[in-house]
Formats: structure tokens, sequence, C-alpha cells
């Protein structure tokens, strides 16, 4: 509930999470060397009917544009990411290309069989032009993904997804490059996962008993 931090001074007195909101957390010129964003919604999380579908959009540009914000030039953030082939994720990871060097991890053990990962952003130029435009589309969302309306949102997830194609042919040879090494350990780790083999060795079964 950072919204001193995320730009917003005055809060409507109507919204249903009013007295949440913090004052400012953070001082304009404080600044880290390492800034980690790993938060995510959980299930048990109690909160408001209106941030059910809200919630990871409020969560992650909150994160993306205080840490970015916040981190000295030629710092380091590390990202954790789900499902690298998606828009959403790509886009990601395609913008901090553009202020810093990416690289792409998965862990051998805990998130082999899922799609996340680490995004690992270093010698982060945080005061470039892209990096301060990217803080700014993130204060944006987040100021549509908690205050606007219900007809406002969805507006925002469609116009998200209106530069796929641009995307696509200025990144999609070099996403594919990059997240060979993820795709190869999660696809190594399903295919030895006790659910394939038992799935194989029944539908094996099945194919013995009908040509016998």
């Amino acid at each position: 509930m950072f919204a001193k931090d995320m730009g917003m001074n005055t809060i409507p007195t109507s919204h249903p999470d009013a007295e949440n909101f913090l004052p400012r957390q953070l001082e304009p010129t404080r600044v880290f060397d390492l800034v980690l964003c790993d938060g995510q919604v959980l299930r048990t999380h109690k909160r408001l009917e209106y941030r059910e579908n809200r919630e990871a959009r409020w969560l992650s540009t909150t994160q993306f544009a205080i840490g970015l914000k916040h981190l000295r030039v030629g710092g380091t953030m590390i990202i954790l990411l789900h499902k690298l082939d998606s828009y959403k994720t790509a886009n990601l990871v395609h913008k901090f290309q553009e202020f810093s060097k990416v690289q792409l991890f998965k862990p051998t053990s805990g998130h082999t069989r899922k799609s996340s990962f680490y995004m690992v952003a270093s010698n982060v130029q945080s005061q470039q032009p892209a990096a301060l435009d990217a803080i700014e589309q993130w204060k944006q969302k987040w100021k549509v993904a908690t205050f606007g309306t219900d007809e406002g949102y969805p507006e925002l997830l469609r116009d998200d997804l209106n530069g796929v194609n641009v995307l696509l042919e200025k990144f999609g040879p070099d996403l594919v490059q990059m997240g060979k090494g993820v795709w190869q350990t999660q696809a190594d780790a399903l295919a030895k996962a006790p659910f394939i083999r038992n799935h194989g060795d029944t539908a094996l079964a099945e194919n013995s008993s009908h040509n016998s």
C-alpha cells in the first residue's frame, strides 16, 4: 500500500482501502546496490473482493517501480518471474535489456518443474531515459489497478497486448536463445517427474494388453 512512494499524494476517501495506504516509506535519495523482487500473491492472503483480479498486477508494478527507482546506477536487480513465453514476462525482460545486462537462471531444485525462473539484471543504468520511462509506466499501471473502474482495468490489460507482434519481431529470436536453459531445465525435470513416468507406464501397460 505504498501510495506516496508510487506518486499518489491524495487518496479518494471513497476507496475501500483508503485507511490502509501508507505515507512515504523511502526517501527519494535513498538508493541500494541490490534489489530483490520476489513477492507473490498467496491464496491464503486475505484481501477485499475488488483486489482479487488486480493483486498480482498491483504487487508486481509496486516492486518494479520502487525497486528500480531506488537502485544505485550500476546496481543489480533479481526478479522472480513465471512463464517466459508469456507476453507480459517477455516484454519485461526486453524492457530491462534496454538499460541493463540481463541473464536468466532457473534453479535446479525447487523450481525445476514449474515455470518460475529468475531474471538477473546487472549494471542497471537506473537513470537512463528508458529506465525512468519504465518506472512511470509501472506507476500508471499501478494507479489503474488500484483506483481504476471495473471497465478501465480490463482496458489496461488489452493495451498491454497491443505490442505483441512488435515484440516478437524485435526480440523473438533473442528470447528463444535466452530461454533455452530455462526451458531445458524444466523439460528435463518434467520428463523425470513421477506423474509423467506413471502415466507412461500405464499407457504402455494398456497398449501391451490390447496387443496380446
